[in-house]
Formats: C-alpha cells, sequence, structure tokens
C-alpha cells in the first residue's frame, strides 16, 4: 500500500512544481507584477530544488525516514496552502520556496522508503512508481490546475495542491512502515562516495541523457506548429500523447528487474538518441510526428527510473538518499542546460527541425556512457535494507 501512497505524494509534490507555468499570467496581474518577474518564481523554485536537495539529504541524514517523508509531506503540504493564501509576491515566493525545499527532500527519502518497503525483485517497479506520479503530472496534474485556476482563480489550485498533500501526508502517517534508519556517516565520507566511477557515470548518464530530451521537448511546441503544421489545438492532442507516453515508458521500466539495469540502460537510452536524430523525418508528417512525441516521453521516463534505481544500488545504506539527492539535482541542471543548448539551436537559424539531432549528440555520449555501465562486471554489493514488515505494496 505505501507505494501507492508514495505514487499520490510524488503526484502532489510534482502538481506543485508544473502548476504555475499555467498560472503565470494569473499570478503576475493579481500580485501586480510583470509577467517576467512571475516566471523567476520558477526559477527560484528550481535553483532550491537543484541546490537544497543535497544540502537537505546530507542535515537530515540521521533521521528517522518515516518520520521524516511525513515532514516532508507536512511542509509540502503547508506551503502549499501558503501559497494559495498569498497576497503579494514576497509571500508567495517564500511559499513556493517551500514547496521547493519539500520537492528536493522528498525524492531522496522517498526513494529510499519506496526500496526499502519491497522485496529486492520489486525495487525498479518501486521506484518507478514513485516517478509515474511526476509523470501522471505532466498529463493531469498541470492541465487540472489550469483549468481550475481559469475557472475559480490560482489561489484555489494551490489549495487543491495542498488538499491532494494532505492526502498524501495522511497515507504516509498510516500506510507507511518503520524503515531502518541508515547506519551515520560523516559528510565527508558520504560525499567522497559520490565520486566513485560508477557513481559519477550513472550522473553523467542522467546530466547527458535529459540534456538532449529537454532540449528537444522544451521546444516540442514550435515544432508541431511550424515543422509539423498543427494547430494549436493539436499540438494539445500531441502534448497529450507525450503525456500518455510517459506513463507507458514508466509502467516498461517498472517491469525492469533491477539485477538487470545495466545491461537495459544502453538499449533505453540509445532508443531516445533515435529518435531524436529522426525528427527531422518525423515531423513534416503529422500522424508520425505525434507518434514520435508519444516514444520521446516513453523513453525518457523509461530512463529516469532505471537511472535512479542502478544508482541507489552502487552505494551503502548510509549514502543512498544522498546519491538520490544528487542524481535529482542532475536532472535539475541537465533541464537548463538543455533549454539553453535547444534555443542556441534556433539561435544560429538551424531551425527547429534540427533541434533533435544537435541533442541526439548530447544523448549518444550517453549511450556510450551507459554501455561502458553495462560492460562493468564486479558483484554489486548488498545494499538492500530488509524489508519492512507489512510494507510491501
Amino acid at each position: 500500500m505505501i507505494i501507492y501512497v508514495l505514487f499520490v505524494c510524488s503526484f502532489a509534490v510534482a502538481t506543485a512544481e508544473f502548476v504555475l507555468v499555467g498560472l503565470l499570467p494569473q499570478v503576475a496581474t493579481d500580485l501586480d507584477v510583470s509577467v517576467p518577474a512571475a516566471g523567476q518564481l520558477v526559477t527560484a523554485y528550481m535553483v532550491v530544488v537543484t541546490v537544497g536537495g543535497p544540502v537537505a539529504t546530507v542535515l537530515t541524514r540521521r533521521l528517522p525516514r518515516r518520520e521524516l517523508l511525513a515532514a516532508t509531506m507536512a511542509l509540502a503540504t503547508g506551503s502549499a496552502a501558503a501559497s494559495a493564501m498569498a497576497t503579494s509576491y514576497p509571500m508567495l515566493l517564500s511559499a513556493r520556496l517551500g514547496s521547493a525545499l519539500a520537492q528536493a527532500l522528498f525524492m531522496a527519502v522517498a526513494s529510499q522508503v519506496a526500496m526499502a518497503s519491497v522485496p529486492p525483485e520489486r525495487q525498479t517497479t518501486a521506484v518507478a512508481r514513485l516517478f509515474g506520479g511526476f509523470a501522471l503530472a505532466t498529463v493531469l496534474g498541470l492541465p487540472l490546475g489550469s483549468l481550475v485556476g481559469a475557472a475559480f482563480g490560482w489561489p484555489a489550485t494551490f489549495a487543491a495542491v495542498s488538499g491532494l498533500a494532505a492526502v498524501g501526508l495522511l497515507g504516509v502517517l498510516v500506510f507507511c512502515p518503520r524503515i531502518p534508519t541508515p547506519p551515520p556517516s560523516g559528510v565527508r565520507e558520504s560525499v567522497g562516495k559520490l565520486f566513485r566511477p560508477a557513481i559519477l557515470a550513472g550522473l553523467a548518464v542522467t546530466l547527458l541523457t535529459l540534456t538532449g530530451f529537454v532540449a528537444a521537448f522544451t521546444y516540442v511546441a514550435p515544432m508541431l506548429r511550424e515543422v509539423t503544421g498543427l494547430s494549436p489545438g493539436w499540438v494539445s492532442v500531441g502534448l497529450v500523447g507525450y503525456g500518455l507516453g510517459t506513463i507507458a515508458g514508466n509502467l516498461l521500466a517498472g517491469r525492469v528487474r533491477p539485477h538487470t539495469i545495466s545491461r537495459r540502460l544502453p538499449v533505453a537510452v540509445g532508443a531516445l538518441a533515435l529518435i531524436l536524430l529522426a525528427q527531422p523525418v518525423l515531423l513534416p508528417v503529422a500522424p508520425v510526428a505525434l507518434t514520435g512525441l508519444a516514444l520521446l516521453g516513453a523513453a525518457a521516463f523509461l530512463v529516469v527510473p532505471l537511472v535512479q534505481t542502478w544508482l541507489m544500488g552502487q552505494v551503502d545504506p548510509g549514502a543512498t538518499g544522498l546519491v538520490a539527492a544528487v542524481n535529482i539535482s542532475v536532472a535539475g541542471a541537465a533541464g537548463a542546460l538543455g533549454a539553453a543548448l535547444g534555443g542556441a539551436v534556433l539561435a544560429v537559424g538551424l531551425g527547429a527541425a534540427w533541434i533533435g539531432p544537435v541533442a541526439a549528440v548530447s544523448v549518444l555520449v550517453a549511450t556510450a556512457v551507459a554501455a561502458g555501465i553495462a560492460r562493468r562486471r564486479p558483484p554489486l554489493p548488498d545494499v538492500t535494507a530488509a524489508p519492512a514488515r507489512g510494507g510491501a505494496a
């Protein structure tokens, strides 16, 4: 049951992140600031997620996981409620920073809880379900949040998010088993483990893969309008198809056994590279372009949980939270680099159709790194915490 609770928590936390994008014009008008100023709320949020995750994880490494997860969801609930009640830009900024800190810590702690709550052979499934909440937030949370905001005002959207996070908090309090606290380790020792070649290789796969993916996805709407010639309505249909693809990729990731991840990862990353390389051929034909967009989402959300699970399996229990948090931070940095890369392709005049092939270079390098991981044959350490009694989903 706890895996389903974590899914709800993940959906709430991710929706809190994404929903502001569709509300920026309303927020700017109501708080009497410019749209670019309102957009800085998104930037500040991502900075806290990227930097705050590893720092918060180190500072809380000695706390019991169940209680820490509950505290994190309490912070998410309270911050969303504070966003709903904000009457000024500084108030909303403060509330958003609270939500960002909750998200930064949530993914690390929830990944630990997910892996410790199930038998070893189901750990990839547990982590995939956790990331499934993020996938669903792009399909359902963002558009529904925008609709609620349009109908009842943007504070109502944040109030709804707060209610959803509160449901997740209740679920944690009722269903989360007591997870053994990781053995205490010093900050220097924990950070030092991040510089092992295997960990650096896994983090490189995340950075390179998501840089290429985000470069293409950031500009998917201009691609579909200018190259494919789709109307705004069909662009929306394409984005729904992309969202469904992310769910499919997430479900597929859950079927991969932890001990086979290193062999499956190069195939998943390579598939994403091929989809990006094929963009100039796929985009001119509308049905093919829409199918390609769904496959793009499927490939990306197949890779992400696989890398997260594999990385956490390469370190001892005392460092799993930190490596999970750092991987999420690297993903955030990849998002910034990817958006800049896609913009650079347009700035030099190559056109939207060529963002995919340029972005594929980064993903091809990630494929080579993943292939190197697959060739490694040293036995993996037995780092799995014993499943907590009654914790399996």
